[in-house]
């Protein structure tokens, strides 16, 4: 699958993923008691040496690593 990285800013801290048909990256999480949640990327940024996304869960945005625990 072809896809096209965009950076938002001009130090290329921040960026979005979008495949061919223009559709943003999708991550999966964990919640605490073990519930698989699919987000849609709103964009990722650099945090030193790892990668933060923005998602929106329960109505609300947040930063998480890839290995963030939601809470239910």
């Amino acid at each position: 699958m072809t896809h096209k990285t965009y950076y938002l800013n001009n130090r290329g801290s921040r960026w979005v993923n979008l495949d061919k048909n223009g559709n943003k990256d999708k991550i999966t999480l964990e919640t605490k008691s073990g519930k698989l949640i699919t987000r849609t990327a709103q964009f990722h940024e650099q945090f030193g040496n790892f990668v933060t996304t923005m998602i929106t869960y329960k109505g609300k945005r947040m930063m998480v690593f890839a290995d963030t625990k939601l809470e239910d």
